[in-house]
């Protein structure tokens, strides 16, 4: 099939154009400002456009079979021309006769709202999608182990071979890694009668953060330390790395801190997914979090 994925140059994106590329699919990647991509010796098609650019958007989904979705983050962009970018990409993809949008929300979405901004733009986008009229199917992931190795997560890694996270101790969490996410999406685009259904997705493996950190030792060979970070420590951390950026501070601070206490502490733990029923209509293997490891190594190391 012929498979447009928006996003292509952020991780998530390039994890999906990947694993399409290989199971032999026609893939276009987009990206803003693209790059040449090559998988396993094998080009593939590139194509430019901004998500306000309604005329290219229309241009490159015609002929296309499906379309895998990543949009930006609403936590730290403008949500007005991403929503409004969704709307776009929903109305291109039922006039080019899309057979399925596959939509990756990046995060959590809650069924019942829990007024943290993020989920609630999202759950928007997901609406404008499925109200163009073309067919979609919503993936959920709820934690990224691949989030260890970059931003805020890495550094304590790193330097201090300490796994630092913003879970309470007893937090039971499903880390799932990109690679998963994309095969997950890719049974998805395969299964017509899917269409209007909503997944949360985690990994083979639910564990807490020292169980994580024990794991993360095995596979790296390296003796590693374990902190389970306060939300309020998280946020003022997040707020000083802020200072001078041009951010709403403030606005984007307070938003974290609603959505990192409802990953902690809500009762229908969205962290803790049982993957079971998933996997009986999305059939895939999922990767262990040691194998992940084994081949994903913090950058900085030896």
């Amino acid at each position: 099939m012929r498979v447009v994925v928006f996003g292509a140059s952020g991780v998530q994106g390039r994890a999906q154009v990947a694993v399409l590329a290989r199971a032999g699919h026609d893939v276009v990647a987009v990206s803003r400002n693209p790059k040449p991509v090559e998988i396993d010796g094998r080009k593939v098609e590139t194509a430019a456009a901004d998500f306000n650019d309604e005329a290219a958007i229309y241009r490159i989904l015609s002929g296309a079979d499906v379309v895998f979705l990543n949009l930006p983050s609403t936590s730290f962009h403008p949500a007005e021309p991403i929503i409004a970018a969704a709307k776009t990409i929903g109305e291109a993809a039922k006039a080019s006769s899309i057979r399925m949008l596959v939509f990756n929300t990046s995060m959590p979405v809650a069924d019942v709202p829990q007024g943290i901004k993020a989920q609630e733009d999202r759950r928007e986008m997901r609406r404008l999608l499925r109200e163009s009229g073309v067919p979609v199917v919503s993936i959920q992931p709820v934690v990224y182990l691949d989030n260890l190795l970059e931003g805020w997560a890495l550094p304590p890694i790193r330097d201090r071979n300490t796994v630092v996270y913003c879970h309470k101790p007893e937090l039971d969490a499903s880390w799932i890694c990109h690679h998963d996410v994309a095969q997950l999406m890719m049974a998805a685009m395969e299964r017509p009668n899917l269409a209007g259904r909503n997944f949360a997705c985690g990994g083979p493996e639910t564990v807490r953060l020292e169980q994580l950190t024990a794991k993360l030792s095995k596979a790296w060979n390296r003796k590693l330390d374990y902190e389970n970070q306060t939300v309020a420590d998280f946020c003022d951390k997040i707020s000083q790395t802020m200072q001078g950026r041009g951010l709403e501070t403030e606005r984007i601070i307070s938003q974290m801190f609603k959505a990192y206490t409802y990953y902690n502490e809500a009762p229908d733990h969205p962290f803790n997914i049982d993957m079971r029923p998933v996997l009986a209509e999305l059939p895939v293997t999922l990767t262990p979090i040691e194998e992940w490891a084994r081949t994903h190594t913090p950058p900085g190391w030896e």
